[in-house]
């Protein structure tokens, strides 16, 4: 009896592998590269399998949505029911969050920006009181905040400090005018002479005090 019932496991054992991986109902794999995503999907569903996207990959010049590989590859064997994995050319590139880069050095802000992607970078000086210090980071003419998400390779454009404040101008100005003021140059600040300079000296003798 053991061995009667080790012999009918046995069989009912084989049966059930033989139904359960479906021999000799192999489906061979179509070739999907260069197709889009619903055309292959069709063509993979009238063989009995479908499709499944595991990465996408951005581009500029590629034709978004198309197949670039597939695993099983094309004319290999597949139980049927069984996923295509592909990955496709995405339709926009991927995003990500720009680090916070007020006051890091040009030469730090660039390198960084660089090794995430970003090699379209422009560079306008504004007056500051550090020179080479970064104030801020722009896309598309508006100012960035931290950690804020960009498409990766954007032109972005790096708000640096020349080391001139603002301030330093107009005091220059007003030392150059109030010593103007002091001599009678300008004292008015409109470019004549004051009027005690302006008239002409008298140097007649009063001979009346004698």
């Amino acid at each position: 009896m053991i061995i009667l019932t080790a012999i009918v496991l046995l069989v009912l054992t084989l049966l059930f592998l033989n139904v359960y991986t479906r021999h000799d109902q192999n489906v061979k794999v179509p070739k999907l590269a260069g197709l889009q995503v619903e055309e292959a999907n069709a063509i993979l569903k009238s063989k009995g399998l479908h499709i499944e996207i595991i990465d996408s990959v951005y581009q500029k010049d590629a034709v978004p949505g198309a197949i670039i590989e597939q695993v099983p590859e094309a004319n290999s064997n597949v139980k049927k029911g069984r996923a295509i994995y592909v990955s496709i050319y995405a339709k926009s590139p991927a995003e990500v969050s720009l680090p916070e880069l007020v006051d890091y050095s040009l030469r730090q802000a660039q390198a960084l920006l660089v090794s995430m992607g970003f090699t379209q970078l422009a560079i306008e000086e504004v007056p500051s009181e550090y020179a080479g210090l970064v104030m801020g980071v722009e896309y598309r003419g508006r100012r960035l905040g931290p950690n804020e998400k960009i498409p990766v390779g954007a032109p972005l454009k790096l708000i640096v400090g020349n080391g001139q404040p603002t301030d330093s101008v107009g005091i220059d100005d007003e030392n150059s005018l109030s010593t103007d003021s002091v001599f009678g140059r300008d004292p008015d600040g409109t470019g004549r002479e004051s009027r005690a300079d302006s008239k002409p000296h008298n140097n007649k003798i009063d001979e009346s005090f004698f």
